[in-house]
């Protein structure tokens, strides 16, 4: 099996701020610069978003809508066009299930710090 994906919690204003509630937690990859993880949750510090980023796909759950895929702007056209600032990405709705399956896949490598493990895990597999 594959090298486990090992997140750590980066603290910053951003994860002090809430709006409505809800605040957003960060998460990097200890050994990949491309794996990021964002988590909101409330006041009770229960999930109401997961945001898993591995190169230009992106594995979502929403409280609201469920689990669903997404890839960036980046993957059909990596050309930089006017209007569109440099690094930045927008992302579109993917139905593919080869790639839900390849995201699921990569979500089970994931090792988040202890108090969201578990959380984060069973939003993905109940």
């Amino acid at each position: 099996m594959a090298h486990p994906f090992r997140f750590y919690e980066i603290s910053s204003k951003k994860s002090e701020i809430s709006s409505s509630g809800i605040r957003q937690l960060s998460f990097a990859c200890e050994d990949n610069p491309e794996v990021f993880c964002f988590l909101w949750i409330n006041q009770s510090k229960q999930l109401k978003h997961i945001q898993f980023l591995f190169g230009e796909s992106v594995l979502e759950w929403e409280s609201d809508l469920g689990i669903r895929c997404s890839q960036t702007n980046r993957v059909e056209d990596p050309e930089v066009k006017i209007g569109v600032h440099k690094g930045s990405r927008s992302l579109h709705s993917n139905d593919d299930p080869k790639l839900l399956s390849e995201s699921l896949e990569h979500m089970k490598r994931c090792e988040f710090p202890e108090e969201w493990n578990a959380q984060v895990h069973s939003k993905f597999y109940p």
